[in-house]
């Protein structure tokens, strides 16, 4: 793997927005045989449209996908066994299936190259599929779309704080220069970061001034504090927008970026199997890109909260139907009444993975933004990730920016039997780093509970 990209303060600083949003995008989109230009264009009139159209539309794309798997996907036609491509036919799709059965889900009538990408999920493992030209290209035209929602554009200026090896391993110099000096983008590692990297980080920001800031929601509120502590290096910036992604965000550190970089921060909930799912507007809505996906909730509870199926609309070469996400959730109300007036459905509430839950008393499930409200009481808490091992014991790292003696220990572990109703045994460490994914992100909370 090529070094990650370390920000040079002698680089030039940027491409003028205009010339690299309404010329060098568009033929760099051409190039790559993306038409992603002409599929945000026709999201844009089809917000205009109104609900009143996209529902239709909605379903025909449902319809159109259904029967190409019925007809072409070997694995689907056999799972169908004569029955109608309606929906409810199509058994719910797990990732273990995709691993065993990869080949057998790619469509025989696939034409163009075949994509080969890969996700490591949550549990480490790899899980490799195709994809194709066209469902690049409306992935990230949905991204687009929902990003003017924020006043940012093709061209902007943009830093993403990004782990993930795949990214990081297709950074080439030839790539770096041609994100970095056409495109106006530049992906900064969020591994290692050392309070040295992290004042280089702040200081390029300040000299590159990125409208928009996308990433690792707590890579990116470090980056803030930093800025915080260092206000000469932002020389004056502030960004449009900061878009979260892949990780939980947490009240807490929406609050603290917002605080310090003076910008909406919104919540962009994907993956790479399923695609992009939803994305906030600027009220906060979690509106579901309708046109890319459809989604549905497995076995709801008395909450109408449940596991999350999503039908990949656009995944013509390799389908997705019904795919089991490993994230639980629960569906809005009426589409087309949010006050941002987007015609766009929503997911009303989203409660992460399912080993993002802890077990309590009597085997009650209970969320691990419980745990993050017993923490954030502690203003000597910079940093923690907590483990709940098989026995329901817990094993709590922290980084503290402050004196830490017994006090806070009884505060953490009494606020934690509160939660579970349960007095389970608490190991709290006090540590200099925490460690990330392989992938990058960081985990506030996971359980080992869930899984045994």
């Amino acid at each position: 793997m090529p070094a990650p990209f370390l920000p040079q303060p002698d680089w030039p600083l940027r491409m003028p927005q205009r010339l690299a949003g309404r010329l060098l995008w568009p033929l760099h989109e051409r190039l790559r045989g993306r038409e992603t230009a002409a599929h945000l264009k026709a999201l844009q009139r089809g917000e205009q449209a109104g609900v009143a159209a996209l529902g239709p539309l909605h379903q025909s794309r449902i319809e159109a996908l259904l029967a190409h798997c019925a007809e072409h996907v070997p694995w689907y036609r056999e799972a169908l066994a004569g029955r109608a491509p309606e929906l409810g036919n199509f058994p719910i799709l797990e990732r273990d299936t995709v691993r065993e059965n990869g080949r057998a889900l790619v469509a025989d009538n696939a034409t163009g190259p075949l994509l080969p990408s890969s996700t490591g999920g949550s549990t480490g493992r790899p899980l490799v599929f195709w994809t194709d030209r066209v469902k690049e290209a409306r992935h990230n035209a949905q991204k687009l779309r929902f990003r003017g929602w924020f006043g940012i554009r093709p061209g902007d200026r943009q830093v993403d704080f990004w782990g993930s090896p795949i990214e990081l391993g297709k950074t080439s110099r030839l790539r770096v220069i041609k994100d970095r000096y056409f495109l106006n983008q530049v992906v900064l590692s969020a591994h290692d970061l050392t309070p040295e990297r992290l004042r280089a980080y702040a200081g390029f920001l300040g000299r590159f001034r990125p409208r928009l800031v996308y990433g690792y929601p707590t890579v990116i509120v470090r980056v803030a504090q930093t800025l915080r502590e260092h206000p000469e290096l932002a020389r004056g910036w502030r960004p449009q927008a900061v878009v979260c992604t892949s990780e939980m965000l947490y009240p807490q550190v929406r609050g603290t970026i917002g605080e310090i970089l003076q910008c909406p921060v919104a919540n962009e909930y994907g993956s790479r199997d399923a695609g992009l799912i939803a994305h906030e507007c600027p009220h906060g809505r979690l509106h579901i890109a309708s046109e890319h996906v459809h989604v549905e909730v497995d076995e709801p509870d008395a909450e109408g909260i449940g596991d999350l199926l999503v039908t990949n609309l656009d995944g013509y070469a390799m389908p997705f139907v019904r795919y089991r996400v490993g994230d639980r959730g629960r569906l809005g109300g009426e589409a087309g009444t949010c006050p941002c007036g987007s015609p766009l459905p929503t997911l009303d509430r989203l409660e992460g993975r399912r080993n993002d839950f802890l077990v309590g008393a009597e085997g009650r499930r209970v969320h691990g933004s419980a745990a993050n409200y017993v923490m954030r009481e502690l203003p000597q808490v910079a940093q923690y990730r907590l483990v709940q091992r098989a026995d329901l014991s817990l094993d709590i790292e922290v980084i503290a920016n402050g004196a830490w003696g017994e006090a806070q220990t009884r505060t953490v572990t009494e606020g934690m039997h509160r939660i579970l109703h349960a007095n389970v045994p608490v190991r709290l460490e006090l540590v200099e780093s925490i460690a990330p994914s392989p992938s990058g992100k960081y985990r506030w909370v996971e359980s080992e509970a869930l899984e045994a």
